[in-house]
This record gives C-alpha cells, sequence and structure tokens, in this order.
C-alpha cells in the first residue's frame, strides 16, 4: 500500500527535514481553532435549544396548570409521537403563540391513545361477568307456567272474591295446598277488609302479615310466624293501576320452603287477582255510607282538606275550619301544630301563613269558584309557630260550600334539586357525566344553555365533545382529559369555544372508579368564566398602567429632588457671606412621599449700589413634582438677577410679580426676601404671601417683626411691594420659613406659631435641624407639607 505524499511529493516519514515544516504546527494551530469554534457553536445552539425548551415549557405550565416536570414530560411525549426533535417541537409550540392563521381543526378530538382507552372500557362492561342465577328444573318451570296460565283464566271470570280465594287455594304446583288464603280490601277509612277467603282466613298470622304487607306496600314472607294455626305466610300487594288496594295473603299449617321459582309465580298471580279486583270494587263491595267526598280525598295520595268557612256577624269569611282531613293531611297536620290541629282552625294551626296568603285566596276561590294554583308556599317555623319549617305546593278549588285544599309538601331532595338548579343559573355553571362504558353523557340544564344546545338534541359523549372546544384549545383539554383516564387524577382547565372565541369556559373534572380501580366515568363541572377573564384582564391593565405611573411618578420625584438639591446653596455659600453667620435647610414630607416646591436661597454680593451686601430668601411654589421644582429654579435664577441689578426686596418682588405675571401661565408663588447690610447692622425684607420673618434676642426671646405682608407672587397683575427695615446687632438671630414648619391638620396655626415663638428657649436656634425636630416634637405630629427654614445671626466682623 502506497503512502500519501506530503508537501513536495515527499513521504512526510522519510527524513528528518520533514518535522521541521513551519507549516505543519499552523496547521495544527488551525485545526485547533476550528474545533474550538464548532464546540463554541455547538454549545451556543445548545444554550439556544435550552432557551427554546424553557420558553416551551413556561407556556405549557401556564395553559395545563401542571409543573415544570410534567411539561416537560407533555414535550418529550410530543416529540417521541410524532418523530421530531425536542427543540423542533419546542420551538414549534413557542411560535404558536404568536397571531398566525386559523388553526386547522384536527380530524379527531382524541387521539388514537384514548380512543383505545375508551374502547377498552366498552369492552371491559361488556366482558363483565354476569353472576350465574340457579336455574330451576325445566320440567318445573313448565308446570308454574302452565299453571299461571289456567289460574289467570280462572280469576279472569271469577264473579266473587270467594272464587278468587279459592281459585289461588287449588293451585298445588310448586308450593304445598295451603291452609287458608284471604283477600282484603281498603276500605275508605284506610284499613283492610277481609271481602273473600278459603278456609282459615281468620287466623291472627295472616292478618297481622297482610297488615305488614299492606303498610310497606311490598311482599312479605314470613317462613315461621311460630303460630301452631299457620305457620308460614305470604302476603302480596294488590294494585289497581299504582295504587294499593288490598292484599291477598297466603298460609300454611307446616313451615313451608318456596323455591325461587315458586315463590315469583305465586307472587305473580297479584297481577290478575288485582286487576279484577279493580272491576269488582264498586260492583261487589259491601256498601258503606261513608260521604262521597270523603271517600274521593281518600282516594288522593296528596294531603287533603275539606274546609268549611267560618263568618262573622255580617257574613264575612274570617276564617276556615276543617271538616275532613285524609290520613295523608291529619299526619302532616299533626307534625306541624300536634295531635290536636284537626279540630282547630286554619288561623290556629297557621296563623301567619294562613293570615298573610291562604285566607285570603281562600275565600276568593269560595266566591267567585276560580280554583286557585298559589304553587310554593313556604311555612316558617318561627312565624307559624309549628314545630318545623316545610314548603308545599297548594292547590284549592271549591267543593259544595267548601273549599277543597290539596298541597304536597316538597321533600327535602326536591328543594335541594331546586336550589342546585339556580345556584347553577347563577354561578353560570353546568355539570356533566360521561360514562365510559356505554358512552352514554349526563348534562344539567345549565350545561345545555352554557353551549347554546337544546336538551331535545342531547348530551354529546366525550368523543364528540370537541366540537365546542376551540381548535387551538383542544391539546390542553386533551391532555386534561388523559391524566383523568390514564392515571386518575382531577383536573382544572380552560379553554374557548368553537364558534364564540370571545367566551370561555373553566372545565372541571374528576374521574370515578370502579371495584378493579379502573375509570370508568367522568363528572365535573363547566362555568363560563369569561366575566372574570375579562375583569382580570381589566385589573391587570390597571395594574400595569397604575405600576407604569408609579414608576413615572419615582422617576420625576427623583428628578425633581436633584434639581431641588442642585437649588439650595453650597457650604462655601453659605460661609462667604460677610458680617453674618447663616444656616439652612430644605425638608420634603414623608406624608405626601413627593417633592414640593419649597427652596431657600443665601448669597452674598461683594458690591453694588447698596454696598457690600447677603440676601436671604425662603419661597414656596404652588404645586408638586418636576413642575413646581422647575418653577422655583427659574424664580430662584430670577431673584439672583434682579439682586445683582441693586434692586431692594419690594422691588425685587414686584419684579418678580411681573415675570411670573408675563410667563407663569398661572404659576402662584410665596416668599420673603432680605437683604443684610453689614456696614449697618440693617436688614431690609419684604413678604409675598409668606409670614412675616421671627427675631430671637441673645436671651431666646421672639418676636414676629412688624411690617408690610403683601399677596403671592401671581396673585395679581401691578402689585406693588412694600419693604420694612430693622437693626440686627452682633447676638441677635433672625429665622425665615415656610408654612410647612408650622402648618399642621390636626392643630391651629397660632399651636405652631407659639411653639416657633419659644424654640430659642429649648433649642440652639443655629442648628435648623434641632429647630425642626423641636417644633416637631412640641406639635405631636410630622410636617404634613414641605419646609425651608433660614435662620441668620450678625457676627459683627
Amino acid at each position: 500500500m502506497k503512502k500519501q505524499a506530503g508537501r513536495g511529493g515527499e513521504d512526510p516519514s522519510a527524513g528528518s527535514d520533514a518535522g521541521t515544516d513551519p507549516a505543519q504546527p499552523q496547521e495544527a494551530l488551525a485545526g485547533v481553532v476550528t474545533r474550538l469554534r464548532d464546540e463554541l457553536a455547538g454549545m451556543r445552539r445548545a444554550m439556544r435549544n435550552r432557551a427554546v425548551i424553557e420558553q416551551a415549557k413556561g407556556m405549557l405550565v401556564e395553559r395545563l396548570g401542571v409543573g415544570p416536570d410534567e411539561a416537560f414530560d407533555h414535550l418529550v411525549r410530543l416529540s417521541q409521537r410524532t418523530n421530531i426533535k425536542l427543540a423542533e417541537v419546542a420551538a414549534a409550540l413557542v411560535g404558536a403563540t404568536a397571531p398566525a392563521p386559523e388553526t386547522e381543526r384536527p380530524a379527531a378530538f382524541l387521539d388514537d391513545e384514548l380512543d383505545q382507552y375508551l374502547a377498552h372500557a366498552r369492552r371491559r362492561a361488556a366482558d363483565r361477568p354476569v353472576p350465574e342465577q340457579p336455574r330451576a328444573r325445566q320440567p318445573e318451570v313448565e308446570a308454574l307456567q302452565a299453571q299461571h296460565q289456567l289460574l289467570s283464566a280462572r280469576i279472569t271470570t271469577a264473579r266473587e272474591y270467594p272464587q278468587l280465594a279459592e281459585t289461588v287455594a287449588e293451585a298445588t304446583v310448586g308450593w304445598p295446598a295451603p291452609a287458608a288464603v284471604s283477600i282484603l280490601l281498603r276500605d275508605p277509612a284506610d284499613q283492610l277488609q277481609p271481602v273473600g277467603g278459603y278456609g282459615d282466613d281468620d287466623a291472627a298470622p295472616l292478618a297481622a302479615t297482610a297488615g305488614t304487607a299492606f303498610e310497606r306496600s311490598d311482599t312479605v314472607w314470613v317462613a315461621d310466624t311460630g303460630d301452631a294455626a299457620l305457620r308460614s305466610v305470604l302476603a302480596v300487594p294488590l294494585s289497581a293501576g299504582t295504587e294499593v288496594v288490598g292484599v291477598l295473603a297466603v298460609g300454611w299449617r307446616e313451615p313451608t320452603e318456596l323455591s325461587a321459582q315458586a315463590h315469583r309465580y305465586l307472587v305473580a298471580l297479584a297481577t290478575p287477582i288485582g286487576g279484577r279486583v279493580g272491576r269488582l270494587t264498586t260492583a261487589e263491595l259491601p256498601a258503606t255510607e261513608a260521604d262521597p267526598t270523603r271517600a274521593v280525598l281518600d282516594a288522593v295520595p296528596t294531603p287533603g282538606v275539606l274546609l268549611g268557612p267560618v263568618r262573622d256577624d255580617e257574613g264575612r269569611v274570617v276564617d276556615f275550619r276543617f271538616e275532613y282531613t285524609n290520613a295523608a293531611a291529619a299526619a302532616l297536620l299533626t307534625a306541624l301544630a300536634g295531635p290536636d290541629a284537626t279540630d282547630r282552625t286554619l288561623l290556629a294551626v297557621l296563623p301567619d301563613t294562613g293570615s298573610r296568603l291562604l285566607l285570603g285566596e281562600f275565600a276568593r276561590v269560595l266566591a267567585d269558584g276560580e280554583p286557585a294554583r298559589l304553587g310554593d308556599v313556604t311555612i316558617d317555623a318561627a312565624a307559624d309557630g309549628t314545630e318545623e319549617s316545610l314548603v308545599a305546593r297548594v292547590d284549592a278549588t271549591r267543593l259544595g260550600d267548601g273549599v277543597l285544599w290539596l298541597w304536597q309538601r316538597r321533600s327535602t331532595a326536591e328543594e335541594l334539586h331546586g336550589q342546585l338548579l339556580q345556584a347553577e343559573r347563577i354561578g353560570r355553571l353546568g355539570s356533566f357525566r360521561w360514562d365510559l362504558r356505554t358512552g352514554a353523557a349526563r348534562w344539567s340544564p345549565e350545561m345545555y344553555r352554557l353551549l347554546g344546545r337544546t336538551e331535545e338534541q342531547g348530551a354529546l359523549p366525550l368523543s364528540d365533545s370537541g366540537e365546542y372546544v376551540h381548535a387551538d384549545d383542544w391539546y390542553a383539554v386533551q391532555e386534561a382529559i388523559r391524566g383523568a383516564l390514564l392515571a386518575g387524577r382531577a383536573f382544572t382547565v380552560e379553554h374557548r369555544l368553537a364558534d364564540a372565541p370571545a367566551r370561555r369556559l373553566r372545565l372541571s373534572g374528576e374521574p370515578e372508579f370502579d371495584s378493579d380501580g379502573a375509570v370508568w366515568a367522568i363528572r365535573g363541572t363547566a362555568q363560563d368564566v369569561t366575566e372574570e377573564r375579562a375583569v382580570e384582564s381589566q385589573l391587570r391593565r390597571a395594574q400595569e398602567a397604575l405600576a407604569a405611573q408609579k414608576q413615572r411618578l419615582r422617576a420625576e420625584s427623583q428628578a425633581a429632588e436633584s434639581m431641588r438639591d442642585a437649588l439650595l446653596p453650597t457650604d462655601p455659600e453659605l460661609t462667604e457671606t460677610p458680617g453674618i453667620a447663616v444656616s439652612g435647610l430644605c425638608r420634603s414630607s414623608e406624608a405626601t412621599g413627593r417633592v414640593a416646591g419649597d427652596w431657600y436661597d443665601v448669597f452674598a454680593l461683594r458690591s453694588g449700589p447698596a454696598g457690600a451686601s447677603t440676601y436671604l430668601v425662603v419661597g414656596d411654589v404652588a404645586g408638586s413634582g418636576l413642575a413646581a421644582t422647575v418653577a422655583a429654579a427659574r424664580l430662584r435664577n430670577a431673584v439672583r438677577a434682579y439682586a445683582v441689578l441693586g434692586m431692594d426686596p419690594g422691588e425685587l418682588l414686584s419684579a418678580l410679580n411681573r415675570l411670573v405675571g408675563e410667563l407663569g401661565a398661572g404659576q402662584l408663588a410665596t416668599l420673603v426676601v432680605a437683604r443684610y447690610q453689614p456696614a449697618e447692622h440693617r436688614m431690609q425684607w419684604a413678604a409675598a404671601g409668606q409670614a412675616a420673618p421671627l427675631r430671637y434676642a441673645p436671651d431666646g426671646t421672639a418676636s414676629v417683626l412688624t411690617g408690610p405682608l403683601g399677596l403671592p407672587v401671581g396673585a395679581a397683575p401691578d402689585i406693588a411691594y412694600q419693604q420694612a427695615a430693622v437693626d440686627l446687632p452682633p447676638g441677635e438671630r433672625l429665622l425665615l420659613y415656610t408654612d410647612g414648619l408650622v402648618v399642621r391638620r390636626d392643630r391651629t396655626l397660632a399651636s405652631g406659631l407659639e411653639a416657633l415663638l419659644h424654640a430659642g428657649q429649648h433649642v440652639d436656634l443655629g442648628d435648623p435641624v434641632a429647630l425642626v425636630e423641636h417644633v416637631t416634637a412640641t406639635l405631636g405630629s410630622a410636617p404634613d407639607d414641605d419646609l425651608s427654614v433660614v435662620v441668620a445671626s450678625p457676627t459683627g466682623e
């Protein structure tokens, strides 16, 4: 095998000169650089991929309401299912959050995995073994069937009740010959009366068992009564339509065992007998002297009362007495008002409901004959003095000279069902249940209203529910259902409606499990949260606007504070004042949190028309924030300019007023301007809307300087400000201040001024901080506004 030639066609392994070729180290270095660049590019790609994956995870956490790990599992499952790289799946999900053309609806709401689970659930239900029932011998079944057909024919042709009893007694296929058969019917007093019998039909066990079956409206089998007359008894209720009208009782002297088939066919004889009794009742029952009206009331299954009017001397109906009550009404009245309720009157039993509603309606029914349908009437135990409260549907109609009152108590289940429907309507919340075994679905009335579907159209099964889910939300809903079916988890997920994307429903559900622990149904609720989300959106926008406003105010406040600090005189300016020592303070109020328009200035003029002098200024511009600080800066610069021109304090304020009137656009400001001339130890001052300065003697006593006080600058045009002058020898102090120092909302101005006048006896007046803290402590509250203070004391130099 030939070796590859190197540079110049030489064998790279031949000779030692090849190792000294300078090109080889350069190539090696270039290879290392290339490799490092590739690794760096790979790391950058990995970091970008990781960022995309993390962004997709965050989106799924928000949309699906799951944790980061579960969101990552969803991404991995999507990648495996679609055979697409994880980073590309994440990029697709992140890209889907931007506005895009309308998403194409998938072919099926549930994917193959969920469809297979539903199919498996239906197969499990179909394949579930049914408990095997013991089967009777075929000959016995055939014999019982033949006997039943024969007996049914005889019962149909019987004309007397004893014939019915004898027909049953003659049947002996499947059970021993009975010793007694009795047919008992209900009389108008709701008691059982024997109308036909065979053998020992008056035996006590027969009547007792028949009474039990009548009370329970159900078949009663007593294998051993303990009575020698009849040891075994079977009693079966007789029905005419839906009403129990009597009992068929059969007894044996010896203890008897009935097979399941024999018991079934013997009980089945009650059906043709009941039908025959219904036709024989009016024709062949013993005649009764009972009132027909009372018989009708006794036949009504609901509580019924025949009311007779109680009239006053003028014939007006003032009450109703209970003429007759059926058993159901008597039981209900007794439960409400005690055993003597039927012997009292309507108003005595129900004083509140009777006087407020029933008496007037019943009197109208008695007068005009028009029935009353009062619907649900609430009887309140506290108002009526009854043993309990209840809700009953009340109807009334005229019957002869009285009123027939029919009322049916609403059961607790009915009341709660009505409340539940009202709660669903008020809360715009519907409920559903999906049966996975049968595929059937059940919706509450509000669920139909939420989805704009009629009850005639029926509820949609789980597999078709995607019809109402917006295509962009299918995945979120599908994953929630997947968690319920495959992991048995409860879920809550929101989705938009397919035909109304502006509406949002919150779907909450939980699985139901069978005995094997498998999910066989999902039940839950759907709530319209459109308004809730709209309010949240408005609140979020308001919060964002408020945050932006706070940020803007914070920035403006910082800018205003910085500008104000730049306006205030520096230490060199305060110390370079010939013949006078000056200290000052400007402080913002903690109550407002904003910088107001308070400021002060101190500056010295070495020469001028008035000679060497020092100007002291305190001012307060109306308003706060950056605008007030800018206005204060303009006034400060103007004061300095006018001072250089040699204006005295009164002339300076007049010039400022003209300036603000021309350029200030309605701006107001208060100022005190003082000029100290050290050669004469004389202080001139003028005030525009501010309080007069205070003068402190060497012993700390204080007085308010007298002089003219003008209007604030900018309040009116062409104001001529007057000034005053005072001799200020060394040792005395002059205080200039803005109103924020002494004004409090909970104290009078006189209280603040009093604290200031006595401050010299408690603190060093040369320390403005100590002075402000003393006044604050004396007044008991922090300043409500910004304040400025300037203290000046001649030095005699």
